[in-house]
């Protein structure tokens, strides 16, 4: 039994490592493999279980292919996830205008709490300004000269700063689609796929090696 619930989880394990492996190196996510993660768990649970193979050791392959495929599943979901968010970061840098537009918003979060009135340019509202145009111009002015005053060190210090806090932000954000994508990730094919791998898994699992029974 002991022997059978350890060939199946190295069956699980390796299932789910072929799985994400295709999809890293062909971009694509193929359903049927999760029947083979199935068959491959219930084999290995079978033949290293031996004559103590059962129903029993059947239910377990059932359980740890199920397990081996949302493993599996989730695998090639963060693979996409980790790809975009590299390009994310490795795209994003955090520039003297964009550390400006920074200290411009916190500007006007600091007037905002002062009452202090602000005269924005046509159109404009703080949720949509993206450079000095779009900024009352006592604002910008307020921003630019806390730049200015900053030695070059701090404003280099004040800009890795930001580009923490965003791909922190970032992180977050993309552990959320991830999440939501698993979620959203199994349709028909896949549920169909799942149940044959349990099948396949619970059958090969209890013994029958051969698919022909005990006769």
């Amino acid at each position: 039994m002991i022997k059978g619930l350890i060939g199946g989880t190295i069956g699980g394990a390796l299932g789910a490592a072929v799985w994400a492996a295709v999809a890293y190196y062909t971009g694509l996510e193929i359903g049927w493999i999760a029947w083979i993660v199935g068959a491959l768990v219930g084999l290995l649970t079978g033949l290293l279980a031996g004559d103590e193979a059962s129903g029993l050791t059947g239910v377990a392959a059932a359980i740890i292919a199920l397990a081996a495929i949302a493993l599996g599943k989730y695998a090639v979901i963060h693979i996409y996830v980790s790809k975009a968010s590299q390009q994310i970061h490795s795209e994003y840098k955090v520039t003297d205008e964009i550390a400006m537009v920074a200290i411009a918003d916190q500007v006007v979060e600091e007037w905002e709490k002062s009452s202090k009135p602000m005269q924005w340019p046509e159109g404009k509202t703080k949720d949509d300004a993206e450079g000095e145009a779009d900024y009352p111009k006592a604002v910008w002015a307020d921003a630019k000269a806390r730049w200015d005053a900053m030695q070059p060190a701090q404003r280099e210090t004040y800009k890795k700063d930001l580009e923490a806090n965003h791909h922190s932000l970032m992180d977050d954000a993309l552990a959320g689609i991830e999440a939501e994508a698993f979620k959203r990730s199994f349709d028909l094919f896949d549920i169909l796929f799942a149940v044959l791998a349990i099948a396949s898994a619970f059958k090969l699992g209890s013994g029958d090696l051969t698919g022909g029974g005990d006769d």
